[in-house]
């Protein structure tokens, strides 16, 4: 008999980002993450009644803790009057935990995982950004993608993903307090296993998302930026999970490592880089 499966998700990363400058113009970063996936799945009849489910292979109340697939990126920047411009090149490499076909399972009636920690392969990944100051506000725009290009060794290739976003900053005193607001285009592409979409169909969405932030430079060289976001419409009619939207919170700094005079770096989205810049 059919009945209804409600399963809720708390999911977070945190993350280690760290830049280290080569040249006025080129930088290398890199992007460490730990990830916690909590599931907690409860049942009803078709009528609404709770149900009971024992050892269900679908879902499995339980918290999954482990390493995503890190990042290692080139940054080019230049800066031209007002105008400042950033691109990144990199790749993520093949660390988080995966799974084996998750539909597979289910259809021979194994328990089994959808929840996959990382891609299994080694991710491109591209970005480019830009920013103008119009006193007193900053206005910027950025985008970053991650292009899956082949099958992992379960046979699953990771949705290629993208995300954009545009921001609005109004620096107050002298640019310790930065108020913004932003709009963020969240995508992925489709879900690939053994070269077909999953059983359940496609997973293809575009989730845009409103809401704004403030940084504030708490001490010299230290920066704290906290910021949320609400799901304001989808454009997409595949099936996913609901979500209210995303809460971030970024803690920045910068130290010279050879002993050399610092110079202040000019303005730019992607400069330093935190989660709150782009999801």
């Amino acid at each position: 008999m059919p009945y209804y499966h409600h399963v809720a998700l708390l999911a977070s990363d945190t993350s280690l980002d760290a830049s280290y400058g080569l040249l006025p113009w080129l930088a290398v970063e890199g992007r460490f993450t730990l990830r916690v996936v909590d599931t907690t799945p409860t049942y009803s009849e078709l009528d609404g009644s709770p149900k009971l489910v024992p050892d269900d292979i679908h879902h499995h109340d339980r918290t999954l803790v482990g390493p995503g697939d890190p990042w290692l990126v080139a940054r080019f920047a230049g800066q031209y009057s007002g105008l400042s411009a950033a691109a990144r090149l990199g790749v993520s490499l093949p660390v988080g935990l995966t799974r084996p076909d998750p539909y597979a399972a289910g259809a021979r009636g194994e328990s089994h995982e959808h929840t996959q920690l990382g891609t299994g392969t080694v991710v491109p990944i591209v970005g480019l950004g830009l920013s103008y100051r119009v006193e007193p506000i900053v206005i910027s725009a950025s985008g970053l993608a991650f292009f899956s290009a082949y099958e992992n060794e379960h046979g699953f290739r990771a949705p290629t993903r993208y995300f954009a976003s545009v921001r609005a900053t109004w620096p107050l005193l002298d640019g310790k307090l930065s108020p913004y607001v932003a709009a963020d285009l969240s995508g992925e592409g489709e879900e690939i296993w053994h070269g077909s979409p999953g059983l359940e169909g496609s997973n293809v969405r575009a989730d845009l998302l409103l809401g704004g932030g403030l940084a504030w430079q708490f001490a010299p060289d230290w920066q704290v930026e906290l910021n949320s976001r609400g799901r304001a419409a989808r454009f997409t009619g595949a099936r996913g999970f609901d979500y209210p939207g995303v809460a971030q919170v970024a803690v920045s700094t910068h130290f010279d490592t050879t002993g050399a005079k610092q110079v202040q770096a000019p303005s730019s989205p992607w400069a330093p880089y935190s989660p709150g810049r782009l999801p």
